[in-house]
C-alpha cells in the first residue's frame, strides 16, 4: 500500500511539473511569432514596391523560359523519312514472267531490276560498277577478265549466289533455245570457273569495255537442275522467283472486272539483300492496260509514281503531282529493214532520210533531246559528219535512180505499176507513238503508202519483242534502244547480230562496217576508235539502216510526300531509277535534332 501511495504521489508531481514547462514554452514560441512577425506586418506596407518589383521579375523569367521552350522546341524537331511503308508504281504490259531473262513488257523489266541484282550496274555517274561482283578486273592485253562475287551473296531462299549461277545463267543467254531478251553477246566468249567466287572470261579478242557487258542479272542454277534451256521460260520460277534483289515476290493478284489496272504483285522486303538496309517494308506494282488509266489511278492516289507517261500526259495530271525528269544514254530510232523486198535498194532509203522532214517530226520534243547519231556526243569525243537537209525535191530524184517510179497520182510504184506500201511498226509508247505518226505523214508526202501498226502488247496474244521485233515482222520500225554507259554501236549494226535473236533490228550488213565496228570494239587505243567511230557514222548516213529520231528521257511522276531516286543520279536507261531504291521512302516522322 505503501509503495502504491508513493508512486502515485510521484505521478500527480510529474504532470504538474510538465503542465509548468509546458506553459512557459509556450509563452516563449507566442512571444517569439510576436516579436518577429505579427509586430512586423505592419512593415510590410513600407516595402511592398519591392516585394511586387521581386515577384515580377520571377514571373517574368518565369514566363520567358516557357516562351523561349515554345519557340525553339520546334529548331530541335525535323520531318524525317524513316523506315516503313510501302510505295506503289503503275506500269503498262502484262507480267507473263518474272524471269528477269525474259522480260520484255514495261512491267515486267520493272520487277526485273526490284527482285534481281546485276553483276555490274551504272553508278551515279552513269559508269559501271561492280554490284554483284565485288572485283571485275583485266589483265594488260583486255582479253582476259576476271569477275569475283562478293563475300556471303545468299538468294532469298538462303542458298549462296556462287560462280556456277553466273555460268548457268551466261550458258542461258547465250543458248538460241532459251529465247531470252538479254542483249549481252557471249557466243564467243569462254567461260571458266576458278573458284566458288570467281569466273573468267576468255575474250577472242581484247575488249576494254567488257565490263559494260556484265550489266545482267544472275538467275539460280539450283531452281533448274535438269531443266531444258528451252522449258526455262514456263518453269514455275517465272511466277514465284528465288531472287536476289532488294524485294522478294510476295503475291500476285489478279484484278476485278471493273478494277483500272489488271494485275497487282506485292512485293517484301528482301532481308537477305547484300546491300544498304532497305527503308521500304513493301513495294507493289500495278499493271495497267493503257495510259488513261494510269492518269486516272496517279490522280485517284491509287499509286504512288508512274514512268510510263510523256511530256504529253501532263496537262490531264493534277497540279500537286510532282514530276523529275532525266536524260538517258538511249534513243528513239526508225530502224528500216534493209532485207525488205520494198527498202533494200539504198537510194530509196535515202529518199525517206533526205524526204522526211524531222524537224516536223519531233514536234514538241526539247531541243535537248533531239538525236541525229547512233552514239551520243557525251559518249565519245568525236567528229560528226553532216547530214543532208530536208528536200523532198532531193528525195525524189534518189527514188529517180531506183526501179521505182511515180504514177500520175504522185504515188511510187514498182515495175507493175503497184503502189509501194510500207508496213510500219511501233509499240503504243506516249512520245515514240505520237513521233511514229508524224514521220508516217512525211512518208505520205513522198509518195509512199503506208499501213501504221500500233501494237498495245496489253491487248496481243504475244508480247511486242517476240512476236513483231525478233521476226523483223516490219518494213520500218519505231523502237527506243539502250545506248548503254559507252559508245558501242556494234550489238544494233554488226551483221553478226542480224539475226532473230540479235538485236540489228535493221538486218544491216556491210562488210567495211563489220571491220571498223570490231575494230572499235577491241581496240584499247583512243585515236584508233576515234576514227573507226568516224567511218561507221560516214556509212551509216550513207547507207541509212535507221534515223535517229531523239534521246530517250525519264519523266516520272509522283506523289509529292515521297522520296524517289536522286535528282543528280545520271541514268543510263529508265530501269537505273532502283538503283539506289533501298533509300526511297513514304513514311515520315518528327525526329528530334542535336543541338
Amino acid at each position: 500500500m505503501r509503495k502504491t501511495k508513493k508512486k502515485s504521489g510521484r505521478s500527480r508531481f510529474s504532470r504538474k511539473r510538465f503542465s509548468t514547462v509546458y506553459h512557459e514554452s509556450a509563452d516563449k514560441v507566442g512571444k517569439h511569432f510576436s516579436d518577429n512577425f505579427i509586430s512586423r506586418i505592419k512593415n510590410v506596407h513600407e516595402v511592398r514596391l519591392w516585394v511586387i518589383e521581386w515577384v515580377l521579375l520571377v514571373l517574368v523569367v518565369f514566363l520567358f523560359s516557357v516562351i523561349q521552350i515554345m519557340w525553339y522546341g520546334d529548331s530541335y524537331k525535323t520531318e524525317a523519312f524513316v523506315d516503313g511503308g510501302d510505295y506503289t508504281e503503275a506500269v503498262l504490259g502484262e507480267v507473263h514472267s518474272m524471269n528477269p531473262l525474259y522480260a520484255a513488257t514495261s512491267a515486267e523489266k520493272t520487277l526485273g531490276r526490284l527482285l534481281f541484282a546485276n553483276v555490274v550496274s551504272p553508278d551515279a555517274s552513269g559508269h559501271s560498277k561492280a554490284e554483284l561482283a565485288k572485283s571485275v578486273k583485266m589483265d594488260e592485253t583486255a582479253r582476259i577478265w576476271t569477275v569475283t562475287l562478293r563475300d556471303n551473296l545468299v538468294w532469298s531462299d538462303g542458298e549462296p549466289i556462287t560462280a556456277d549461277d553466273m555460268i548457268f545463267t551466261i550458258d542461258l543467254i547465250r543458248d538460241p533455245a532459251a529465247k531470252t531478251t538479254i542483249s549481252a553477246d557471249f557466243n564467243k566468249v569462254a567461260v571458266k570457273k576458278i573458284d566458288d567466287k570467281t569466273v573468267e572470261f576468255s575474250l577472242p579478242s581484247n575488249y576494254i569495255d567488257f565490263m559494260d557487258t556484265l550489266e545482267f542479272p544472275l538467275i539460280p542454277a539450283h531452281k533448274f537442275s535438269g531443266v531444258s534451256p528451252a522449258l526455262v521460260y514456263e518453269n514455275d520460277f517465272s511466277m514465284n522467283p528465288v531472287v536476289s534483289g532488294p524485294f522478294k515476290f510476295n503475291a500476285m493478284q489478279l484484278a476485278s472486272v471493273t478494277s483500272l489496272n489488271t494485275s497487282t504483285i506485292y512485293l517484301n522486303r528482301n532481308e537477305k539483300y547484300f546491300k544498304a538496309h532497305t527503308k521500304l517494308d513493301t513495294f507493289t506494282v500495278k499493271t495497267y492496260k493503257n495510259l488513261e488509266d494510269i492518269i486516272s489511278a496517279l490522280n485517284d492516289s491509287d499509286v504512288t509514281a508512274t514512268s510510263e507517261l510523256g511530256i504529253e500526259s501532263a496537262e490531264k495530271l493534277d497540279k500537286e503531282i510532282s514530276s523529275r525528269e532525266s536524260l538517258l544514254n538511249g534513243g528513239a530510232f526508225a530502224f528500216i529493214n534493209t532485207k525488205s523486198d520494198k527498202l533494200s535498194n539504198k537510194d530509196l532509203r535515202r529518199a525517206i532520210r533526205v524526204g522526211v522532214d524531222i524537224e516536223k517530226v519531233r514536234e514538241g520534243i526539247d531541243e535537248s533531246r533531239k538525236l541525229d547519231y547512233p552514239i551520243l556526243k557525251s559518249q565519245a569525243d568525236i567528229n560528226y559528219p553532216e547530214i543532208e537537209t530536208y528536200s523532198l525535191e532531193k528525195a525524189k530524184e534518189y527514188i529517180g535512180k531506183t526501179d521505182y517510179k511515180y504514177n500520175e497520182g504522185g504515188k511510187i510504184i514498182d515495175k507493175e505499176n503497184m503502189p509501194i506500201v510500207l508496213n510500219v511498226a511501233v509499240q503504243k509508247k506516249d512520245t515514240l507513238t505520237k513521233a511514229a505518226e508524224r514521220f508516217v505523214e512525211q512518208l505520205k508526202k513522198i509518195g509512199f503508202e503506208v499501213t501504221l501498226n500500233i501494237y498495245d502488247e496489253t491487248q496481243t496474244t504475244a508480247d511486242f519483242f517476240s512476236a513483231i521485233v525478233r521476226p523483223r515482222d516490219y518494213d520500218i520500225l519505231f523502237y527506243e534502244v539502250d545506248l548503254g554507259v559507252s559508245a558501242d554501236p556494234f550489238v544494233y549494226y554488226s551483221s553478226t547480230q542480224a539475226t532473230t535473236g540479235g538485236w540489228n533490228f535493221s538486218n544491216y550488213s556491210n562488210g567495211l562496217v563489220d571491220d571498223a565496228l570490231l575494230s572499235a570494239h577491241i581496240t584499247t587505243n583512243n585515236d584508233i576508235r576515234k576514227a573507226k567511230y568516224e567511218y561507221f557514222l560516214g556509212a551509216w548516213l550513207s547507207d541509212v539502216p535507221a534515223i535517229a529520231l531523239y534521246q530517250s528521257s525519264l519523266k516520272y511522276y509522283h506523289d509529292n510526300n515521297v522520296k524517289i531516286f536522286s535528282e543528280n543520279q545520271h541514268l543510263t536507261d529508265i530501269y537505273d531509277r532502283f538503283n539506289d531504291v533501298c533509300y526511297w521512302a513514304t513514311t515520315k516522322r518528327t525526329v528530334n535534332v542535336t543541338p
